[in-house]
């Protein structure tokens, strides 16, 4: 008989298949909670014990899509790949991906903010904060980035900047693409957090 925590996690497991099938469907726009709950057949009350909304889920689905990736990455980084190129990297995919949801781009960046406390944005597989903290502490180690800042705090750093600039491009719409005001931001960042020589 299964336990409490393994009912409570095949759930989970329904509620986000379900969500998937009817995202790749009909949309993350058209699809609607009571589809989800429907879908996956359990109470609507169900799901807000497992997701706050449906954005949450979204958001879920794709950390769980992206693990491979961060995995892969970070195993790089380990064999002795530079990482500030892998951060160059993310920051392409990331602009690609708010890009491609250009309508819900504010809200998820929103929605990211209301989380930056919680354990799982430690964690490097887990959320593109505990990723950046891993490739920058990497950078440190590499000696590309300098160490008299706290990675943590390097990390915030970086997180500012995405933020900022998903939330201007978001509502300017003659800004500039997102990639390239990522690129424009990562390289000012980097200017001021690089290894200096002593002269």
């Amino acid at each position: 008989m299964a336990t409490q925590a393994e009912r409570r996690a095949q759930t989970h497991e329904k509620l986000l298949n379900a969500a998937k099938t009817l995202f790749e469907k009909q949309g993350f726009e058209a699809t609607l909670i009571d589809q989800v709950v429907k879908k996956a057949n359990v109470a609507k009350g169900t799901f807000y014990q497992h997701f706050d909304s449906k954005l949450e889920i979204l958001i879920a689905l794709e950390r769980e899509a992206g693990r491979g990736k961060t995995r892969e990455a970070l195993a790089a980084i380990e064999a002795g790949v530079p990482a500030l190129p892998i951060l160059e990297s993310y920051l392409e995919s990331l602009a690609g991906w708010f890009t491609a949801r250009e309508k819900i781009a504010e809200a998820m960046i929103l929605s990211s903010l209301s989380r930056v406390d919680s354990e799982t944005t430690r964690h490097p597989e887990l959320s593109g904060r505990g990723f950046i903290h891993a490739v920058l502490k990497a950078a440190q180690q590499q000696g590309t980035i300098r160490k008299d800042a706290d990675a943590w705090e390097l990390t915030g750093m970086v997180g500012g900047f995405i933020t900022g600039s998903v939330l201007y491009w978001s509502r300017q719409p003659q800004a500039d693409p997102l990639n390239k005001m990522l690129k424009r931001a990562l390289t000012l960042f980097l200017e001021g957090a690089q290894t200096r020589e002593v002269t």
